[in-house]
């Protein structure tokens, strides 16, 4: 069964627009409350990965696996996103909305990543990511007890962030009551396949990468080779953060996100 993107707006439809796209696992309310301070100026629009809500009854329409190849999901997002929008990926999604923008550049007024890496895993010409071992043992968790995987997950998030346990009880609220096993299986598929150094380096677009400076999810070492991509491309590091630095310092990533897209309109 073909079930659209799910999506939440918020603003006025005559400002100028963005997407959000949620990470892996994670509903996008997680990122409501970034949206709803960038509202107060631009339209947003936020979007749920394939499979995850807390819409009990949308995730239950979905009862086949969720579709996480790449090509036909970024064709849906592109599906539910306004015309002429800027993009912001957190995680997973900002690694699919790397893809979306230098693919269908088109589509996509400018490019924010925030804890995304070009690679998740570790490869042959890429130390920086995970070791495929210790993510496929992770994946093998989440197959085996989603709950188990999620809560080992939760813990990888907010692991360096400042005030770790409030950060973990804001998370675990806003958690679905109920797992979709298929759509976190097949988002980790994608995680596990999905390299977009290459798109990194095409993007002939505005492009910000906001970063956690105390990130265990994505090692920051990157940086070095990352900043010399293309011209087109800057990078912040926010000191003390973890995986989720537009909840630990709102501001500071809001008046990043704004001076950027004001700068480059």
């Amino acid at each position: 069964m073909h079930v659209n993107i799910e999506t939440e707006a918020l603003g006025d439809p005559s400002h100028s627009a963005i997407f959000m796209v949620s990470g892996w696992a994670m509903p996008k309310e997680v990122m409501k409350p970034l949206a709803k301070r960038l509202s107060e100026r631009f339209y947003v629009v936020i979007a749920n990965l394939p499979g995850i809500s807390l819409d009990d009854q949308r995730r239950a329409r979905v009862r086949i696996e969720p579709n996480y190849d790449i090509d036909a999901l970024s064709e849906r997002l592109i599906a539910a996103a306004p015309k002429d929008c800027w993009w912001i990926g957190w995680s997973l999604g900002g690694m699919v909305s790397t893809y979306v923008a230098a693919r269908r550049s088109s589509c996509v007024k400018g490019l924010i990543t925030i804890s995304a890496a070009p690679s998740f895993i570790q490869r042959e010409d890429w130390p920086e990511g995970m070791a495929p071992m210790v993510f496929d043992e992770f994946s093998q968790l989440v197959s085996e007890s989603p709950e188990q995987g999620m809560k080992r997950f939760l813990m990888l998030q907010v692991k360096g962030a400042r005030h770790e346990r409030p950060l973990m009880k804001q998370l675990q609220a806003l958690l679905p009551k109920q797992l979709h096993k298929n759509a976190l299986v097949g988002g980790l598929r994608l995680l596990r396949s999905l390299d977009v150094r290459r798109e990194d380096s095409l993007l002939d677009l505005p492009n910000l990468h906001i970063l956690g400076q105390n990130d265990c999810l994505v090692v920051l070492t990157f940086l070095a080779t990352q900043t010399n991509v293309n011209p087109f491309q800057e990078v912040i590091v926010v000191p003390d953060c973890a995986h989720q630095p537009f909840l630990e310092e709102e501001d500071v990533c809001v008046q990043y996100i704004e001076n950027f897209i004001d700068a480059n309109t």
